[in-house]
């Protein structure tokens, strides 16, 4: 009853890794009566962009072969000399002539790399706008029926800027019918820009989101209670791609002399003559129809108690689907689009029905109620699930709970046992693939071709295909967990929970590995490698690629590397480890009330299996397969007294190293957080409460780990962009 009203203001400035600001304001109402209650909310959400040039850990980052003024054959790479604009020779020669007049200087690939600073106009996070709405409401039939149902709406505007489209075109193609002179007459060379006079690559997604649900519940007695739920979601998107480079329209500005490919900057007026930028577009569309009815209840007593059940049927159905513009169409049989080595989608209409069963059964063996000692609680809960796909997969899969009390409340025991399926959903299986550069490849080791280490690996980027597996199988998995949780009496308020776990997956649907661990695995054993099938020279494997036989081929020409990864079965995953979590009530109330509280992620083993030829590899420890470190925790000491609170955080995440044998520091950042509720302060204020804080207020920085990670400079889903945040949340109830 009433209304809520909360706003949010959050930044981290300059001088703490990079500038951010985030806002938000939101609003919650509920009225209604013993019979009928409606409650309405929404949320507006803004968040700026976090550039590149402005973080302190990345301002200077480079790792490119393509910019003005690049010509190369193979390993070989030829920089305009200073001073020159384009080759000012009046009739085409070659190469080596060129080179002798000084008007290209013979450099090397390491040169070349470091000669183009990418990071002046990228945004590495995104800009974000959110909005969200919501209604819901429940109404009482009679006294055993109740009716619910619900309805949201969101939208989501993100958007994210890169460096002006690099353009990589081979003089055998410009010398062909059609085109204007160039200055070279070779063959074999590509000739390499990017128009830094035009404008940047803009990514926007704009989403809709709906979702509607219905509920009808009824209670009839203690052996018969009945639910049937229906749900409704659909999700439009449409991805914009701002400033892509249409290739009909570039040919013709350099045919037409517009363009010349070979400068370092182009004339204003003549590349606005050329018209070669314009937009693609994609549209996404989602929905997703779910029905269910179950019942629930108990069978009989017995002397533990009673024997519960809840049994069901469900039926969903889902449909995804996609179209593009002209230009992102891959035309059949072809593998790229009519954008110069931009947006591509081969549109993709596709749906599924599942059909499910499910039952579930819990059996008090003991309860306190019959004092059998050694046996003062002991439930069994076993459940089953079956579940029937259209395109003909089906699985059974069951799980098994253990609770054990052996003396009283003091000392819980648990355990649990379950297999799992998991279908590869739609997007896996036909959504679109996306094509670009690898990270940089700078930090690796490059060999011989009789896989001896020579020296580090260019610090280049290749290029790398993501994205669907038709061939896609469901995964399957095993998992078991055993457990305690500790609440002594004579520590009243101390409770500590030890959990292990372990679980084995199979066919589990992801990448191959990491694009680095790729890279170096194939460069060092060449045909060997159980990564080779994903790697060629010159294009994708598959798409006329050129396979790997040797080791050391991919480190001459980092540019000429083609990495595939599609997503694929992975042969097998099995990690184990601890969850550990202790909290203390302090009883100290005299000082108010303090709470610690301590949670603890332990990684014993992630041990994978990319394919059945691959031994396997340990991730545990390292970041080559993401960062998974040993060990991190979260920990906090929260304080409350009458009107005030403050909460202290700790977050420690332990040091990680990489295969390439780096080792990456630990991670420890502090959070302190200040509360005050003013109406228990100020009867004129009643309803009105504030909090401010800072997160990581020590204003430690991410620790980087360039061999993994390029732009920003390591994991980004483990350790955060900024350093120092400034936040501050203003509540009022009435």
């Amino acid at each position: 009853q009433g209304v809520e009203i909360d706003s949010h203001y959050s930044m981290a400035p300059n001088d703490t890794g990079g500038y951010m600001r985030s806002r938000s304001i939101s609003v919650l109402t509920g009225a209604g009566d013993a019979k009928t209650h409606l409650m309405f909310g929404a949320e507006w959400t803004k968040s700026q962009p976090l550039w590149e040039r402005d973080v302190s850990y990345d301002n200077q980052y480079f790792n490119t072969l393509t910019y003005a003024g690049i010509i190369n054959k193979g390993s070989s790479y030829y920089m305009l000399a200073p001073g020159l604009n384009a080759p000012t020779n009046a009739t085409p020669t070659t190469v080596a002539n060129l080179v002798a007049q000084g008007i290209y200087i013979p450099v090397s690939i390491n040169d070349v790399v470091a000669g183009f600073n990418l990071s002046h106009r990228p945004t590495i996070l995104n800009a974000v706008d959110k909005r969200i709405a919501s209604f819901s409401g429940n109404h009482v039939v009679t006294e055993n029926i109740n009716l619910k149902g619900d309805f949201l709406y969101a939208y989501t505007d993100t958007a994210y800027r890169l460096n002006p489209q690099p353009v990589s075109l081979s003089s055998t193609t410009l010398l062909g019918p059609g085109y204007a002179p160039i200055p070279i007459t070779d063959t074999g060379y590509t000739i390499r820009n990017r128009f830094t006079g035009g404008p940047d690559r803009i990514y926007e997604n704009q989403s809709n989101f709906y979702r509607a649900t219905a509920e009808l519940d009824g209670t009839m007695n203690d052996y018969f209670n009945w639910q049937v739920y229906a749900n409704y979601n659909v999700a439009y998107q449409t991805a914009y791609g701002f400033n892509q480079i249409l290739n009909s329209a570039l040919q013709s500005g350099i045919q037409t002399g517009l363009i010349n490919l070979f400068a370092r900057s182009q004339d204003t007026a003549r590349m606005t003559q050329a018209n070669i930028f314009g937009t693609s577009v994609g549209n996404y569309v989602s929905q997703l129809y779910t029905l269910n009815a179950l019942a629930n209840g108990k069978i009989w007593d017995i002397p533990g108690g009673p024997i519960q059940y809840a049994a069901g049927v469900e039926y969903r159905k889902e449909s995804l689907d996609a179209s593009a513009d002209y230009n992102s169409t891959i035309p059949p049989g072809g593998t790229t689009s009519l954008w110069n080595n931009g947006t591509s989608l081969s549109p993709f209409k596709n749906q599924r029905d599942v059909k499910s069963e499910f039952g579930e059964l819990k059996v008090p063996i003991t309860s306190p109620k019959n004092n059998i000692p050694g046996l003062h609680l002991l439930t069994l809960d076993a459940a089953w699930r079956h579940e029937e796909y259209s395109n003909g997969n089906r699985t059974s899969v069951p799980k098994f709970s253990l609770r054990y009390l052996p003396f009283n409340d003091e000392l819980a025991f648990r355990a649990t046992y379950a297999k799992s399926f998991t279908a590869p959903t739609l997007y896996d299986l036909y959504g679109p693939s996306a094509s670009g550069f690898t990270v940089s490849l700078g930090g690796l080791t490059a060999y011989n071709s009789s896989g001896t280490a020579i020296g580090p690996f260019p610090g280049a980027q290749g290029r790398q295909l993501n994205g669907f597996n038709p061939a896609l199988q469901p995964a399957t998995a095993k998992s078991k967990t055993f457990g305690a949780v500790y609440s002594p009496k004579f520590a009243k308020g101390l409770e500590i929970t030890v959990d292990y776990y372990k679980l084995d997956q199979d066919g589990l649907i992801g990448a191959p590995a990491g694009t680095t661990t790729i890279v170096q695995s194939v460069e060092r054993y060449g045909a060997a490698s159980p990564f080779a099938q994903y790697v060629a020279l010159g294009n994708f494997p598959g798409q006329g690629g050129t396979p790997v036989t040797a080791p050391g081929q991919l480190s001459p020409n980092p540019d000429n590397d083609f990495v595939l990864q599609t997503l694929v079965n992975i042969a097998k995953q099995t990690q184990h480890g601890w969850d550990v979590n202790v909290r203390y009530l302090v009883p100290w109330e005299n000082y108010g009330r303090f709470i610690i509280n301590s949670q603890w992620a332990i990684l014993n083993s992630f041990f994978l299996r990319a394919n059945p030829d691959d031994p396997g590899t340990e991730y545990s420890g390292v970041d080559d397969y993401g960062t998974l470190p040993k060990a991190r925790s979260y920990s906090t000491i929260d304080w409350n007294y009458r009107a005030y609170g403050a909460t202290l955080g700790y977050t420690h995440i332990n040091s990680v190293g990489n295969l390439s044998g780096d080792k990456i520091n630990p991670y420890n950042t502090f959070d302190i957080q200040f509360r005050m509720d003013l109406g228990r302060v100020i009867n004129r204020l009643n309803g009105l409460s504030f909090d401010v804080g800072i997160n990581n207020f020590t204003n430690q920085k991410p620790p980087l780990d360039r061999t993994n990670y390029s732009s920003p400079p390591f994991d980004a889903s483990t350790y955060s962009f900024f350093g120092r945040i400034y936040y501050a949340d203003l509540k009022i109830k009435f």
